[in-house]
């Protein structure tokens, strides 16, 4: 799984790949991909996931609170030997909030 804060992500061509963004759908933020290269292929739907908990005891409810952050992730399929960026967009009340994250497929 990767995160915009990383660099560059290194997929193999035929494989699959996640990014994950914290968003929070329950006040109306979520982000959707909006600039998906040729190289790539979103497969399937986003979804939104709990935020995992970095001590290991606490337990994540099966429900997220009102209010509290989730993770949105992405699947992509590398179609083809490529290198670029995909970039995601969030609305809130205030404006755009963006994000990309940048890639290269390589052979094998």
């Amino acid at each position: 799984m990767f995160a915009p804060s990383e660099q560059v992500a290194s997929v193999a061509l035929g494989k699959t790949f996640e990014v994950a963004l914290i968003c929070n759908p329950s006040t109306g933020r979520y982000w959707e991909a909006v600039g998906i290269p040729a190289g790539l292929e979103q497969v399937g739907q986003s979804k939104n996931e709990a935020v995992p908990q970095l001590y290991p005891l606490k337990v994540i409810p099966s429900r997220p609170r009102i209010g509290a952050p989730m993770l949105s992730v992405f699947t992509f399929r590398a179609k083809s030997a490529a290198e670029g960026a995909i970039s995601f967009r969030m609305a809130h009340e205030s404006g755009f909030q963006t994000a990309e994250i940048k890639f290269i497929v390589t052979g094998k």
